[in-house]
């Protein structure tokens, strides 16, 4: 730690976790086993963690509309765990009725999508920040949903020792914590089951942004008179300071490092990139492609294009407006052919014609990821998500695919469950692209005029 390569922009986290895993070992074993294939290896068990905390998670939130147990309410969060550990070992049949199994046997093979997800399973393969980042987000977000927000934000702040960005996920768990909250408030739930909210008189409504202002009107204003009482913030206190405490801390940080990066800064420079929500919507399209394109949603938005065409319209004018005025070329984008993204801006993205024609792709996408989200969330919870994920991508003037990780595995677990068929499409796809990524890795090579090593094409 007497050395420290200024290319490395992220806390020492990872280095931490591998020095706890692998120097115990070496002194019981009497060899070092700081190796590449060592130190890669623990990144392998970071997303097997994944798939189990996945299959968590899901499990969680497919049954929050059902009455817990009360030996349920009472669990210690590493009881939890435990519990899930002995779910890998003994039979499903030991621990539930068959009444269940059928739903968990669905949340686990969801987990296991989201555990085969491209991008997390080519980098478990690497010595990477992301599989052990996200699972302490992960680690983090189920220990939120399960009010366990002490530990939670104990978690959290691990998962920024990562990587600084995951601060943008410790607000997203204050933020569904209020949300919970305010989703109890009796005016919030009268204005969020309102007509106006739905699809119907949205879709036959003759001025869609005015109805849409004054949903969000309303719903900020009985906000705000929640708020404003006391005892309400007390108790809302009471739930976030956990994480309100990482916050400050993390404010602490970037005061006296002068900024969030650490390193080499004048290659992350923060700008106002909007063109990556557009970039992650047709990312999620792409990966979540049996959930998002299906014959019902195509029917669905090409209806409403027609009986919105003047909304829709002005939509893809702002969008064209946002991809000229907010779009950024980083250095590293235009150089670095190792990367598919490389190819994918230089074929596709980074051609005016192409990047402007891609808006109605844009558009769908958007569109059916907050329908998507719509039937399993609430609409303070997709302002809070929304809000993060622009916090998360924004700023980054470099189009990274690894950027988008965990706003896209947040986005899949809490998804309406799924049918078999589509989250077995879904595992083919996965598996296929995982089958095309690694094999273009291990046999396509080349090489740069100032390095000896052979470079590699990866994501």
């Amino acid at each position: 730690y007497q050395q420290w390569d200024p290319k490395i922009t992220t806390l020492p986290g990872m280095y931490f976790i591998s020095v706890l895993i692998l120097a115990p070992l070496s002194w019981f074993g009497g060899k070092s086993l700081c190796t590449v294939w060592s130190l890669r290896f623990i990144n392998i068990m970071f997303n097997l963690v994944n798939l189990l905390i996945s299959y968590l998670i899901l499990k969680r939130l497919r049954r929050e509309n059902v009455k817990p147990k009360v030996e349920d309410e009472k669990m210690k969060f590493f009881d939890l765990i435990l519990k899930a550990l002995l779910y890998c070992i003994l039979p499903v049949r030991v621990f539930v009725t068959s009444h269940h199994r059928h739903n968990l046997i669905k949340s686990a093979w969801c987990s296991l999508s989201i555990g085969l997800f491209p991008l997390l399973y080519f980098y478990s393969f690497l010595y990477y920040t992301d599989p052990g980042s996200t699972t302490f987000v992960l680690l983090a977000y189920l220990a939120c949903i399960h009010d366990h927000h002490k530990t939670a934000g104990l978690v959290s702040a691990i998962s920024i020792v990562f990587r600084q960005t995951n601060v943008v996920w410790v607000m997203f768990m204050a933020g569904i914590t209020v949300s919970d909250q305010l989703d109890d408030i009796e005016d919030v739930e009268k204005i969020q089951a309102s007509p106006e909210l739905h699809d119907k008189l949205a879709r036959y409504a003759p001025n869609y942004i005015a109805v849409s202002f004054r949903f969000f009107a309303k719903l900020l204003a009985a906000v705000l008179r929640y708020l404003l009482a006391v005892d309400h913030l007390i108790l809302i206190a009471s739930l976030i300071w956990p994480y309100l405490l990482v916050l400050c801390g993390f404010g602490g940080f970037v005061y006296i490092n002068g900024g969030i990066v650490v390193g080499d800064r004048s290659s992350h420079q923060a700008v106002l990139h909007l063109a990556q929500l557009f970039y992650f919507s047709g990312f999620a399209l792409a990966f979540a492609s049996p959930v998002l394109i299906t014959k019902d949603k195509i029917a669905r938005f090409v209806e409403m294009v027609r009986e919105r065409s003047h909304e829709c319209l002005l939509y893809a004018a702002l969008s064209c407006y946002v991809l000229f005025h907010y779009s950024h070329e980083h250095p590293y984008l235009l150089a670095d052919n190792r990367h598919y993204v490389f190819y994918l801006w230089r074929l596709f993205l980074g051609r005016s014609v192409i990047r402007y024609v891609a808006v109605p792709v844009y558009m769908f996408a958007a569109w059916s990821i907050n329908d998507s989200l719509s039937k399993n969330c609430t609409s303070l919870w997709k302002v809070v998500y929304i809000i993060c994920v622009s916090c998360q991508t924004a700023p980054q003037k470099l189009l990274e695919f690894r950027y988008f990780i965990l706003p896209y595995i947040v986005f899949r677990i809490n998804v309406k469950p799924q049918s078999k068929n589509t989250v077995w499409v879904e595992l083919i796809i996965a598996v296929f692209v995982n089958l095309i990524t690694v094999a273009v890795f291990l046999n396509k090579t080349f090489y740069w005029e100032d390095l000896k090593e052979p470079q590699r094409i990866m994501w």
